[in-house]
């Protein structure tokens, strides 16, 4: 049996299950409804390889789980897990502090990527106070 690994806060662990520059974003576009390959590779203009090892690895944390499809030509989709969604709706929170705070700041620029603009969808960008108001009047599903 190997030592756990050993985390100051429960927020340290969190933002290391959410670390890099895409799962923020994947945590977004899977929140209410699962996405395929394709579409996460459209939206975000990453790699295959890229959104491959960010999916793995959120599937491995238990926050994404991923169904294939038995259909020609074969298809897989991703979907967040009810703790995904329960991490979803936290990060949202974080989301409109970090605009907050960036918009107090002259050295700070917050920007969605051009293809999420493209497709018509601002990513976290468009959380505002009165998302924060709906989020503060959902419930968080238990465990």
């Amino acid at each position: 049996m190997t030592d756990p690994k050993m985390f100051n806060t429960g927020a340290e662990y969190a933002l290391s299950i959410i670390s890099g520059k895409w799962k923020p974003v994947i945590l977004y576009l899977l929140a209410g409804h699962p996405r395929r390959t394709g579409e996460l590779v459209k939206q975000l203009g990453t790699s295959y390889k890229v959104l491959s090892d960010q999916l793995r690895e959120m599937t491995d944390a238990g926050i994404v789980t991923r169904k294939s499809f038995n259909t020609m030509p074969p298809h897989v989709e991703y979907r967040l897990t009810d703790e995904g969604e329960n991490l979803y709706a936290a990060l949202r929170y974080l989301n409109y502090w970090g605009e907050q705070r960036a918009a107090a700041s002259s050295n700070v620029k917050i920007m969605c990527t051009d293809q999420m603009k493209q497709a018509g969808d601002d990513g976290l960008c468009v959380i505002t106070k009165q998302h924060l108001h709906h989020w503060k009047q959902e419930v968080v599903r238990p465990k």
